[in-house]
């Protein structure tokens, strides 16, 4: 079991595991070119708990529900100023994920307002409203790449429910800005015009400038969308203030595009298994017979919900969890842990270790009929822990709705193949992965 620095461990301490690298560099190039793959082959080679040297940091990664304990301990791990400097000025380094203690609760109480289950009721027809709009059109494209169409729906659904967009309207802008951004998120931050991170920060302050006229908008006349509810949220006496609305939003934004590559393998998975399609489709029109489901429907759907979290799990989206670092000496199996440590939870290692998974890339939903606690403390794509009070992603729950959604709305009305020779793969390079091909398809509408 994890150990923090007063326990006495039995095995004999040693350091933690690492490979040779690069003078100066360390791991910094080979993280930045595919931190997926490094981090998931530094696993195979060295175990639960290893270090990597990141941007001139070492960096204490873990794998699995019983490593992830450190991290999640926050008397073990704080997260205030332990990102690469780069990332919080991308974000703002008072966004929640940077932020320890009570100012973390405060604001995560707050923030959990906007997904209860009133809240995200309230959301369904926006999410209605544009992937009908979406998937009417994909039926009449023939044969196209699904990955940037999904990106285009992603965004005009975030647009809708996080600025207020006209859901009957695409918004293009939003979704180049938040492409540049995320780009700068996995690239050396040089200053200097042109460069990924340059253009990172400029398309980052056109958003914010979007998201201040949203704030206004919202002030004089509140809608039914997920700011309205940022606005409306109480704890006590406690509101979230225009400076922390402002910083939330922009992080709501970041944070969802890892939802889109969530789509993009959820369509992926569903479409190469005809079993798992047809059960689904089958279980949707059974328990939603009609018009478009409320939150009481979804939340029948035992099969899909099970797609949904396997799919999450065998093609995971995000590489790592946010950094934080090492308050106090622990110690992993006689692995010592030193203070003072970068820490990186490794978000696709575990969900595809073998050592939890048997055959961890064989997508199985029925795999959660009988899955074990260790399984389920390590179904970590939103990070792990406590929802309300923890790291754990705030918009989680509306993520999960969006997946539901989606599978729902196509499976009711449409059927997709996929042509043969492409790859499903997921892309390298890249904060939020999608499938390397493009996602190449067709959809037809399904007969009477």
């Amino acid at each position: 079991m994890a150990e923090h620095a007063g326990a006495i461990a039995a095995e004999a301490i040693r350091e933690l595991p690492a490979k040779l690298s690069l003078p100066l560099v360390g791991d910094t190039l080979s993280f930045l070119r595919d931190p997926a793959g490094l981090l998931q082959k530094r696993a195979q080679e060295l175990g639960p708990v290893f270090r990597i040297s990141v941007l001139g940091k070492p960096t204490a990664c873990f794998v699995g529900a019983e490593a992830f304990s450190i991290l999640l301990d926050d008397r073990n791990v704080g997260r205030a100023g332990a990102n690469p400097p780069h990332v919080e000025e991308l974000f703002n380094p008072e966004a929640v994920p940077f932020l320890d203690g009570e100012a973390h609760r405060r604001r995560k109480r707050l923030l959990m307002q906007a997904v209860t289950p009133a809240a995200l009721e309230g959301y369904l027809p926006i999410l209605a409203q544009v992937i009908d709009r979406y998937a009417e059109k994909w039926s009449k494209l023939g044969t196209f790449a699904w990955v940037p169409e999904l990106n285009a729906m992603g965004f005009a659904i975030a647009a809708s429910l996080f600025v207020g967009a006209d859901p009957s309207r695409d918004d293009p802008q939003i979704e180049r800005e938040f492409s540049a951004f995320a780009d700068g998120l996995l690239s050396l931050p040089i200053r200097l015009p042109g460069t990924k991170f340059s253009r990172a920060l400029e398309a980052r302050d056109r958003l914010l400038l979007r998201i201040e006229r949203a704030l206004d908008e919202h002030e004089k006349r509140p809608g039914s969308n997920v700011l309205s509810r940022l606005f409306a949220a109480r704890d006590g006496a406690e509101k979230l203030s225009r400076h922390e609305l402002r910083i939330e939003t922009f992080h709501f934004f970041g944070a969802y595009a890892a939802v889109i590559g969530g789509l993009s393998f959820l369509a992926s998975c569903l479409g190469r298994d005809r079993d798992a399609r047809e059960r689904a489709r089958e279980e949707a029109l059974r328990e939603i017979p009609a018009g478009k489901p409320d939150l009481a429907s979804i939340r029948r759907l035992g099969y899909l919900d099970r797609v949904c979290k396997e799919s999450r799990r065998v093609a995971p989206v995000l590489p790592i969890t946010f950094f934080g670092k090492v308050k106090r000496e622990c110690n992993f199996h006689g692995i010592r842990i030193p203070a003072g440590h970068q820490a990186v939870g490794c978000i696709g290692a575990t969900l595809l270790d073998e050592g939890t998974w048997p055959d961890a890339h064989r997508f199985d939903p029925d795999r959660w009929q009988n899955a074990t606690d260790e399984q389920k403390r390590a179904w970590i794509p939103h990070g792990g822990g406590l929802h309300a009070e923890g790291h754990r992603c705030a918009g989680e729950a509306l993520a999960t709705l969006m997946l539901q959604m989606f599978a729902v709305r196509m499976l009711q009305r449409f059927d997709w193949t996929f042509p043969e020779g492409q790859d499903f793969s997921p892309t390298k390079g890249k904060i939020f992965a999608t499938p390397a091909g493009g996602l190449r398809v067709r959809i037809s509408l399904l007969s009477a």
